[in-house]
Parts: structure tokens; sequence; C-alpha cells
């Protein structure tokens, strides 16, 4: 019920959230649908320019509307196309014709019946209708005639049938066999040929719909994009002529047509600019980044630092002016990659550029600097755990945006070389606001957000800090396990792409709850004390089990971060106490049902993410391996194995979002490390009780070995 409880409560939020992030964004990229009217009043193509509209700057596009006009005349000029010949048909006609044929011979040669009998039976055929006197001519052939009729008939249909023959076309055959009978007929025998073969003659060629419109798409799109050029100050519509579809698109490329009837297309293109970002962020990190989406503090991080410099480069932005330049916009990944995968962050700031460029204007210039800034500052942020990282990143954006800059004044009309030159100090400078903005927000988040970042984990991982040394000193066999049990998961998260360094420091803050009493922890015990031996099985289960409840309660005094907080509360996710479960159930006579597990069960949750489910897996394996003292590889093996599936079974694993695939990496990390730890060693003899000085090399060939 808890568990549900949180899961909705989560989903509430992630809600919250994401409305938020939708809204301000798209207040942000749709302010300027409320700004001062248009330069022109023009709505639809159609009407008549009140004046002369001239370009503001230079500009080259890709014409939609004239790629069309030029795509849709490819298209229409493609003739339709007809399939080849059907030989099929051809012989199915070949067929009738003897038929036919045959059966006018077999009414020929019949003498016994009256002329008008057999005239009505030639009529009676269903293949071809032919008139009165043109079956009394075929009664009236002699036989010499009539062979003379049936070859060349035949001849002519197989002749004319070979070649194409459309339905729009047939009648142009049809008219032309006359051109193909014999000189050497009569005409008599001319008429014949020439209506039978009329009455069998057949289309055999017919249009195929499909390869016409993959022949009219094909011919679209081999035309090239249509692009129009306009210099500064080139008329684009001259007053008093009608507006075309084609003038409509170039005053809209120009940024001059504005109405306000059409604000609600802005507030459209911000709602899809924003939802289309959305989905893709969400997406890819879905896809890539599971733990990230359940990790609502970090994703609030995320959504809010977005919104924080939209809002800014909107405020600063535009095409041109040195507020444009100054404005640190590549610190929002400096700021990011503290907390997040540099692969996030590059995709962030991806997303970041493109909606910053539209909302300064579609300003190409704006969305540069934003990208290539950023990315720049994130590949060469390798040293993150110091400050002079963030000096190299702050130098090499301010390079960076130098080259943006005189790119682009390079290739805009009317900019001379002493603008380039007066934006260069400017885009200097903000590399150097974008490394210090870096640093401040770096401070800011960590404490506004608890978020773990990058230099945090550093300095938590250090021995001095005051938790680790009272483990050193007040607990050091939960130290010594805290340190194999942090190397463990460290290299498991290293092999399956999790955040190994907040794993590690997750292990080593792990058990520090044990502060509490660390007596009652086996690790800690001396030779032969155990003081669960006076307690009752109920007792003992909540002094283990607080460990992870005072271990929370420590880290949070402690100004620990948060992700910190829930490794502690998680690492024995919702399991038992089985030990003494096992003894309360054995104090009743092994009735299981006479046992309450409540009082043996830890509150969990049960891990949430991928670093929190390695803790899990490394704490229980470590522990396991360490007490069978085992030092065989297959073994270890199995009792690694067994664990995994056993936390399978039991659902604590179906939270953390870690596949089938990287659990056998993880075993395979645990088996090779542990083997390691717990490697043989020789056992050296002690010294002859006589010798009083220093052993001499002793021999490393002894057969005895022991795990130590």
């Amino acid at each position: 019920m808890l568990q549900n409880q949180t899961v909705v409560l989560r989903r509430i939020n992630n809600a919250v959230m994401s409305g938020i992030f939708i809204v301000g964004a798209v207040v942000i990229l749709a302010y300027s649908a409320f700004a001062p009217s248009a330069e022109v009043s023009l709505s639809a193509a159609g009407q008549v320019a009140p004046q002369d509209i001239t370009a503001p700057y230079s500009l080259t596009y890709e014409s939609q509307v004239l790629t069309d006009l030029a795509r849709k005349a490819a298209a229409d000029g493609v003739q339709r196309v007809y399939d080849p010949p059907n030989p099929g048909v051809l012989r199915d006609q070949i067929r009738i014709a003897r038929q036919l044929l045959d059966y006018f011979a077999n009414i020929r040669a019949d003498l016994y019946a009256a002329v008008d009998q057999r005239a009505a039976d030639l009529s009676a055929n269903t293949i071809i209708s032919l008139s009165d006197e043109e079956y009394l001519k075929i009664l009236g052939l002699d036989e010499a005639g009539w062979q003379i009729v049936d070859s060349q008939t035949m001849s002519m249909l197989e002749r004319v049938m070979r070649n194409e023959i459309r339905e729009d076309t047939l009648w142009s055959v049809v008219n032309n066999l006359p051109n193909l009978v014999s000189i050497t007929v009569s005409d008599e025998q001319a008429t014949l040929i020439i209506a039978v073969v009329k009455g069998l003659i057949r289309p055999n060629t017919f249009y195929n719909d499909e390869r016409t419109k993959s022949a009219k798409i094909a011919a679209a799109e081999a035309v090239k994009p249509v692009t129009r050029s306009f210099i500064q100050g080139q008329i684009v519509v001259r007053a008093g002529a009608v507006v075309s579809d084609a003038d409509m698109e170039a005053l809209r490329q120009l940024g001059l047509l504005r109405p306000t009837d059409e604000r609600w297309r802005t507030v459209a293109s911000a709602v899809l600019a924003v939802a289309l970002l959305y989905g893709l962020m969400i997406t890819y990190l879905h896809r890539f980044h599971p733990d990230l989406l359940r990790d609502q503090p970090r994703m609030a991080l995320i959504g809010g630092l977005l919104l924080v410099f939209l809002a800014g480069s909107r405020m600063f932005g535009g095409e041109g002016g040195t507020l444009s330049y100054l404005f640190p916009a590549s610190a929002f990944p400096l700021i990011l990659v503290a907390f997040v995968d540099s692969q996030v962050a590059g995709a962030l700031t991806a997303g970041l550029a493109a909606l910053v460029g539209l909302a300064t204007g579609n300003s190409l210039q704006f969305a540069a600097i934003v990208a290539a800034g950023g990315a720049a500052g994130i590949l060469v942020m390798r040293d993150r755990d110091h400050l002079s990282g963030y000096f190299t990143a702050g130098l090499t954006i301010a390079v960076v945006n130098v080259a943006i800059t005189i790119l682009f004044g390079l290739t805009r009309s009317g900019a001379d070389a002493a603008q380039i030159v007066g934006a260069i100090p400017a885009s200097l400078l903000n590399g150097g606001l974008a490394a210090g903005l870096g640093l401040v927000g770096l401070f800011l988040v960590s404490r506004i957000f608890n978020l773990p970042s990058s230099v945090r984990l550093l300095e938590l991982s250090q021995p001095n800090q005051p938790l680790l040394q009272r483990l050193l000193r007040e607990a050091p066999g939960t130290n010594q396990h805290s340190l194999q049990v942090a190397n463990l998961a460290e290299l498991a998260a290293e092999q399956i792409g999790a955040n190994a360094a907040l794993v590690r420091v997750g292990a080593l803050y792990h058990d520090i709850g044990k502060l509490t009493a660390p007596p009652f922890f086996v690790e800690n015990q001396a030779e032969g004390v155990n003081p669960h031996e006076r307690l009752r099985p109920e007792d003992s289960a909540r002094i283990i089990i607080n460990h992870v409840i005072e271990g929370a309660k420590m880290a949070r005094k402690n100004h620990l971060p948060a992700v910190i907080v829930d490794y502690i509360l998680q690492h024995h996710g919702t399991t038992r106490v089985l030990y003494f479960y096992n003894k309360a159930v054995e104090a009743v006579g092994g009735d299981e049902t006479q046992v309450n597990d409540a009082p043996f069960t830890y509150p969990g949750p049960c891990p949430q993410t991928r670093e929190a489910a390695i803790m899990m897996l490394a704490d229980a394996s470590e522990t396991i391996v360490r007490s069978r003292r085992t030092r065989d590889k297959q073994e270890i093996a199995d009792i690694i194995e067994d664990l995994i599936q056993l936390r399978l079974t039991c659902g604590q694993l179906d939270e953390s979002g870690l596949t089938i695939k990287e659990l056998k990496v993880i075993k395979e990390v645990f088996v090779n490390t542990l083997q390691g730890v717990f490697h043989p060693r020789i056992i050296y003899p002690a010294p002859p009780k006589t010798h009083t000085q220093e052993m001499t090399v002793i021999p490393t060939d002894l057969p005895v070995k022991e795990n130590t």
C-alpha cells in the first residue's frame, strides 16, 4: 500500500513539474504574439499591398510555395503509365478466333439445311456480331475462298494483337485494319476478314494507377528546392500590387508579416515546439537514461534551468546587439554536466538552442552561439571535479563565440568590419561570464536541490569526512565492509554505464546507521561476544532494521544529498531479517503462521534506480561470500546467482530499471572481484623461539593456505 501511494505521489509530482515546464516555456516563446502590431497588416494572398515593402536585411531561403509549384508542374507532366502487353490476351483471342472460325466452317458444311437456317445459326454465336449480309457472304464463299478468309483472319489478328493496344487507342487500331489486308484477296473476302478481326480485337495493356502515381512522385521529388534571395533594401512587394502566395511567404520569412489576427498561430507554434522538445527529451531519457526520469530532483533541476536560460535569452536576445553576445547561455551545460551524463547535457543543450532560436525571432546566430558554445564547454569539461575545468571551458567557449560572431558577420549583408570587430570583446567576455555563472550556478543548485554534483561527490568520498571518520574509529568492521561494497558497486556501475561515482559514495555511507549500536552487527563483534543472545528475535530484528532508519536521519542531519539518503533507505529494500525471523519461527515450533513478519521486514522502499539496486546486490554479495569463507570461483558465482534470483523473485528489483543483461554483467564483475578479495594466502611460519633477530626469507611454496 505504501509503495502504491509512493508511485501515485511520484506520478502526480511528475505531472505537476511537466505542466509547469510546458506552460512556462510556451509563455516565454509566445511572448512575441503580444508585442506591438506588425509593420505590414496583410492577412492573406490576393490583397493589395498598401505601400512598397522592402527587405530589412539580406536573406536567402528555400521557397516552399515556388518549390511546390515546380513539383506540381513536374508531376502533371508525367504521362499515364501502362503495363506491358499481356501475351495471355493474345493467346486467348487466338483460341477464341479458332473456335469461332471452326464453328462457321461446320455450319458452312451443313448442305442439307436451308440457307436462311444456316445464316441464323451463324448469327447465334456469342463471340462477334456481324450483319445478315456478312453472314450470307460467309455461306456464299466457295471452299477455297473460305480458307483464304480463315487463314488471313488468324494471321491479321495475331499480327495486330502483338502490338500494344490500349482502351483509348482501340478505335485507331480498328480503323487501321483495312490497311493490313493483303492485296491478293477479293473485296468480299477483305470485308469479311476486317469484320471478324474487328470483333475479336481486345485491349492487351492496361492503365497502372500505382506506377503512374509513383512516376509523378519521383518527378516531383527530383525537383530541387527553389530558393529566393533578397538584399537589404530590395522591394519585396510594390505598392498597389496584388500580393501572391510567394509574396506572403517572403514577407513571413523576412519577419514583416505579423497580423494581429494570427497571434494564435504564434501561440500554436510555441505549443508545438515545446511539445516536440518535451516529447523528444522524455523519449530520449526513457530510452537511454530511465534512471534520470525517476529522479525527480534532477528532473526539476533540468526543467528549471531550461526555463531560466530560455527566459534570459528572450530578454537579452534579438538579432545583433551587444546584449545578445553577452548573455552566457553556455553556462547551462556547464551547470548541468555536473549533475547528469555529458550526453544528456549535450542533448538538452541542443534542445535549448532550438528554443532560443525561436524565442529570439528565429535567430540562427543566437541558436548557434548556444549550441556551439555549449558543445565546446561539454567537450572540454573532462576535469569536472576541479575548478580548473570550468576556466578551461570558459576560455574555449570564448574562442568558439568569437568564431561564430565572425562567421555570421561575414555572411550578413550590411555588416561592416567595424561592427564585426566591435562584437568580438562581448563574445570573449561571454566565455568568462559562462564559466563564472556555471560555478555560481553549481553552488546554488547543489544547495537548493540538494543534488550531488561531481565536486560534491569527490568531497564526500574523502576519508576525512566526519561520518567516515566515525565509521573508521567506532565501527571498523562496518567501515571495511563499506569500502568493499563501494569497490564492488563502483566497478559494476562502470561496466553497465551507471553513475559510478554516485554509487561509490552511496556505498561508503550506506551503513552509517550502524554507528548507533556497532556491537550489535557481526562485523564489529569481538570473538565469542554476541549481544543478540540475550535478546528476543523481535528486539534483535528491530535493532538491525533500525540502522536503515537511523542512517537516513544521520545523513539528513549531516546534509548529505537526498539521493544518498534514498540509497540508505533502499539498500535492503523490503526484505526480511531472515536470521532472526527464522529464530522467531523456531521459538513457536516452526509454525510460520504464528509469527508476524512485519517486525522483521525492512521499511524500504525497494531500489528505485540502477545505482541503488547495484548497491543492494553488492552489499548482500560481499556479506554472504565473506560469511561463507569460500574461495572457489564457481561457488562464489552460484552464491551471487542465487542472490540475484532471490531478489528478482521477491520483486526487489522491479522498480530499479536494471535489465537481465545488466544483471549478468554485474554478476560477472562481482564474481571476479570477490574471488580476488578472498584469494588464498600462504600461512607464514612463526620464527623459532631461539631466534631474536628478524626473520630471513621465507619459502613461498608452503602447502598450507587459508582465506584472510
